[in-house]
């Protein structure tokens, strides 16, 4: 009887350490598949994060563009002398100038801000 018991104990050790070996090996399986399924993912999403800040960058630099050309037409707008007539119309043309590079200015300032909070959510991913 002692016997039976032993041998059941034994057969028992090597189920579980047979078990165990199998369960760490299949573990270790899913989880190499799983890190390459996901490296496409991560090298997609750092290409993305690249692009960008490029597209960042680059609306920073037309941003200051934009201000110099801005500031220039402020300049021109109250430098200008000339008579009467002509001056209101050149006064005119420079206000249109002037209103479209503040629409064009407003506009880089709102694609920077979406851009920013777009990077600082794949900041947070």
């Amino acid at each position: 009887m002692f016997f039976l018991i032993l041998q059941m104990a034994f057969l028992l050790v090597i189920a579980l350490s047979i078990g165990v070996i199998l369960g760490w090996w299949l573990n270790k399986l899913k989880t190499r598949q799983s890190i390459a399924n996901a490296t496409p993912t991560l090298d997609a999403t750092q290409g993305q994060q690249l692009a960008l800040k490029n597209q960042l960058n680059k609306c920073f630099e037309d941003n200051a563009t934009l201000r110099r050309e801005l500031k220039a037409a402020e300049e021109n707008l109250t430098k200008t002398v000339t008579p009467k007539v002509d001056k209101k119309s050149q006064d005119h043309t420079l206000q249109e100038k002037f209103n479209v590079l503040l629409d064009d200015l407003q506009l880089r300032d709102d694609t920077i801000s979406s851009l920013t909070a777009e990077l600082q959510q794949y900041k947070d991913k």
